[in-house]
């Protein structure tokens, strides 16, 4: 008898290591983290609501995080107890599907914007190269606010005859 409590503690201790793992290995996944409703929901939900506070998705912006989080949670009102959508009612399936679309393109949309670029350039004054790395969201940041900066000298800085 203490035998069988002490394999059963092993595996629920087994079992408990080996979720935050699964989860940690799917957050640090290269590709964005995306909801198929076919499988366990409840699993999957846990997995992105971890995933919206990682790095993998710095550059996610509040109100699309909150979408995310309404999102969730409206699969999850709509879902209920079930773990799949397969017993539920077609207009109730058919919000799953598009909370799902919500989730997935915006998790997507996310993860492309935190990627981090790194390049060797030549600091103004220097031959020597250094390393700067920034995500892909804050190149174009960079990028557009240059852009702005350059219309808004020549508009402000033209030459009166």
């Amino acid at each position: 008898m203490y035998l069988h409590h002490l394999v059963v503690l092993v595996i629920g201790l087994a079992a408990a290591g080996a979720a935050p793992a699964a989860v940690d290995a799917a957050v640090n996944d290269k590709s964005p983290m995306q909801i198929d409703v076919g499988n366990d929901i409840a699993q999957q939900l846990q997995m992105v609501e971890m995933a919206i506070g990682s790095e993998s998705y710095s550059e996610l912006e509040d109100q699309d995080r909150i979408a995310v989080r309404d999102a969730l949670g409206r699969i999850r009102a709509n879902v209920g107890p079930n773990h799949t959508v397969d017993g539920l009612a077609p207009e109730i399936r058919t919000a799953v599907f598009n909370d799902q679309e919500i989730v997935n393109t915006i998790m997507s949309r996310a993860h492309a914007d935190s990627r981090m670029v790194c390049e060797r350039v030549r600091m103004t004054g220097s031959n020597r190269r250094e390393q700067v790395c920034m995500t892909v969201a804050q190149r174009r940041d960079m990028r557009e606010n240059s852009v702005d900066a350059l219309r808004n000298w020549n508009h402000w800085n033209t030459k009166k005859d």
